[in-house]
């Protein structure tokens, strides 16, 4: 069921706008966050929102579209970066070198984090949200596949990278030199692939 939400500039009053009905919330983030919201996003369902503040906070909230007053807040803690599709949910502590990965309809994530081996500069989810491709310092790109958190590639990229995306099948790195780097999702695993 689609929908348009519109976030007040206030920073927690929300309007959510189907095809039958208008509804209004204010969303209380005090117990979780004092700081200005930076910005927020959603899933492609829009059951559930990502807030992201100034201190780093990042907070999910679930709402319940049936009964129009109710949410849930869920706190991912301080991250330095994140990024959601599908049901993956993928933070990063660049302080600790960290990646998290969630599923965030379930209310579940991965208990040990990845180790990076250095900062990271980009992240990125393919579109079902089996693999999640992170972009190190400096310049290692490297693929992990969620379901059991293995590193199935690892490469450098021989120039600076300004963005990068994914479909299903294909990652594209946007290169610094203006060229586009289009490289194919193979999973080692696949059975598809070794026929």
């Amino acid at each position: 069921k689609q929908s348009l939400i519109v976030l007040a500039d206030d920073g927690h009053s929300l309007a959510i706008c189907t095809l039958n009905d208008i509804i209004y919330m204010n969303i209380d983030f005090t117990q979780h966050s004092s700081s200005r919201l930076l910005h927020f996003t959603s899933d492609e369902s829009q059951e559930f929102l990502l807030f992201y503040f100034e201190d780093k906070s990042l907070i999910s909230c679930r709402i319940q579209l049936t009964n129009k007053h109710s949410y849930e807040l869920t706190s991912f803690n301080k991250v330095d970066m994140y990024y959601l599709k599908n049901t993956c949910l993928a933070t990063i502590i660049n302080g600790k070198n960290e990646l998290y990965l969630h599923n965030i309809h379930l209310h579940t994530s991965s208990h040990e984090p990845i180790q990076l081996e250095n900062e990271c500069e980009q992240l990125c989810i393919n579109k079902s949200g089996d693999y999640v491709f992170v972009l190190v310092k400096p310049r290692i790109l490297c693929m992990y596949r969620v379901k059991d958190r293995r590193r199935l590639a690892r490469l450098f990229v021989y120039d600076h990278v300004t963005t990068m995306t994914a479909c299903n099948d294909f990652i594209i790195l946007a290169m610094n030199d203006r060229r586009l780097l289009t490289l194919m999702i193979a999973d080692p695993d696949d059975t598809m692939l070794q026929s």
